[in-house]
């Protein structure tokens, strides 16, 4: 707390033209920052595209294909929290040079692959240097503005990561069609060498030593890596082999024994991997709410509508991309104002009126039918995407603002380690509502599955929508003993 009254003192004493410059350079910084998370995120939407192509030339089965995608989530999941401490105790710059570094050489090395245990643990190692890139670049980025300044920085921040939404999926598959799968992963080395200039060159060291007690806290780290691996492989593998399945149900097990070896670790350890205090802080635990609803929401809908389309409506997969499309590019459009918003009324507002919109429209898209129009369906997922845009962002802000300035990258860290197990869940959920609920397609009126799976998705934010009264603007005085 100290260092944020300190920082915001510094701001008030410089004159307007001052201010003009500095914040000026703080832009600049955001961007060149922007950059690199905006490629991990990029490299995510094209290894989708990408991931047919790469299951014919090893000859995978599906099963096996999953795989290409959780070694990234699992890693990268599990080591959030870790790179984020790292960063707080010895340097983020010092950490996001090192995650740029790995994910350019894990880059390189998925292009080279040569079977489906090389591109596994390539991608593994892909997933170590995305969790290391994002809490550090994110706290560099947003947390020099002033207050009245960083929900505008978070917005632009936010834009960024939707436009490699967006713009993933078209790329991806230029590539992979004139230029073959290997180039997804290719053309990430010149971009992360140009970014990992940039920063070295004009994003300034931090001077930290890790303090005065820097032992790393190993057995933390090493029961929460088994606990989220436990957790998503069981989520991943429940609607296929079953839920009553030995493998899963001791997944399951596993994970809840962890629970309580967790919590006792992380109580004796001088320096915790997950400072309990963020789970004493109301408005951290709002924050990570709300932004975990929005993230179920968007896995769920990413996951739902292209089925919807290609069954229901007989779509094929370019035209089932042209009208996804609109939902990404308003988020994109929007996140600005979201900031904005945030900045001139606090994060509660913006917060609490994307979580009506977009649980309003995802009821509506529950009531979709196969005499629904594209127009009509397009309609609704900008109405999603414009609630969407005003969640994440302000969401993250709140809970990150609400804790001390020595625990940013921590709290950035835990904050997305925990959306991201929330959107797992949420992913598995849906697909079993799904198996369940869909039986055949009706002549008219709803589908029965996916209107099942949209209200539950409703729900979910709607949930959230009743806790957003707990987002405060300003700091909380959030103990760290």
């Amino acid at each position: 707390m100290r260092l944020a009254l300190q920082q915001n003192s510094h701001w008030e004493r410089k004159s307007v033209g001052e201010l003009t410059g500095d914040l000026r350079k703080h832009y600049i910084r955001l961007i060149i920052l922007l950059t690199s998370a905006f490629a991990t995120v990029l490299n995510i939407s094209m290894v989708r595209i990408a991931a047919p192509y790469i299951q014919e030339a090893f000859a995978l089965r599906y099963a096996d294909l999953t795989w290409i995608h959780n070694a990234y989530q699992i890693s990268y999941a599990v080591l959030l929290p870790v790179f984020g401490q790292l960063g707080d105790r010895y340097g983020r710059r010092k950490m996001l040079l090192y995650g740029l570094g790995l994910f350019a050489v894990g880059s390189l090395l998925c292009g080279l692959s040569w079977e489906l245990l090389s591109i596994s643990i390539f991608r593994l190692i892909q997933g170590i240097g995305a969790s290391a890139v994002f809490p550090n670049a994110l706290v560099l980025a947003t947390g020099s503005f002033p207050r009245k300044h960083q929900g505008r920085a978070m917005g632009i921040w936010a834009m960024g990561v939707s436009l490699g939404t967006a713009t993933g999926p078209t790329l991806g598959g230029a590539l992979v069609q004139f230029l073959g799968w290997r180039s997804v992963f290719f053309i990430n080395i010149p971009f992360l060498l140009v970014s990992l200039a940039c920063i070295g060159k004009m994003i300034p060291d931090e001077a930290k030593d890790g303090g005065e007690e820097s032992r790393f806290d190993y057995v933390g780290t090493l029961v929460l890596a088994v606990m989220i691996i436990s957790l998503v492989t069981a989520m991943v593998n429940g609607p296929e082999l079953g839920w009553t399945n030995f493998t899963v149900m001791a997944l399951m097990i596993i994970m809840l024994t962890s629970l309580p070896l967790f919590y006792r670790a992380e109580h004796r350890h001088k320096n915790p991997l997950i400072q309990p205090a963020l789970f004493r802080n109301r408005v951290f635990l709002t924050g990570v709410l709300c932004g975990g609803s929005h993230l179920v929401a968007m896995q769920g809908l990413n996951f739902l509508m292209p089925l919807f389309l290609s069954q229901i409506h007989q779509m094929g997969a370019f035209s089932i991309g042209l009208l996804m499309l609109p939902q990404a590019a308003v988020r994109f459009v929007m996140s600005p104002l979201a900031g904005n918003l945030a900045d001139r009324f606090g994060n509660r507002l913006p917060v609490t009126i994307g979580l009506t919109v977009r649980t309003t429209a995802l009821v509506s898209l529950a009531f979709l039918s196969p005499q629904s129009t594209p127009i009509m369906i397009a309609a609704l997922m900008v109405l999603d995407g414009s609630g969407a845009a005003l969640i994440w962002a302000p969401s993250m802000n709140a809970a990150i603002q609400s804790c001390p300035d020595d625990m940013a990258g921590s709290a950035a860290g835990v904050f997305n380690m925990l959306r991201f197990v929330m959107g797992v869940i949420g992913t598995a959920v849906v697909g079993v509502i799904l198996d369940v609920f869909f039986i055949s397609i009706p002549e008219i009126g709803s589908v029965p599955g996916f209107m099942h799976a949209y209200l539950i998705l409703g729900v979910i934010t709607g949930i959230g929508l009743t806790q957003v009264r707990h987002l405060q603007p300003a700091k909380s005085n959030m103990r760290t003993d």
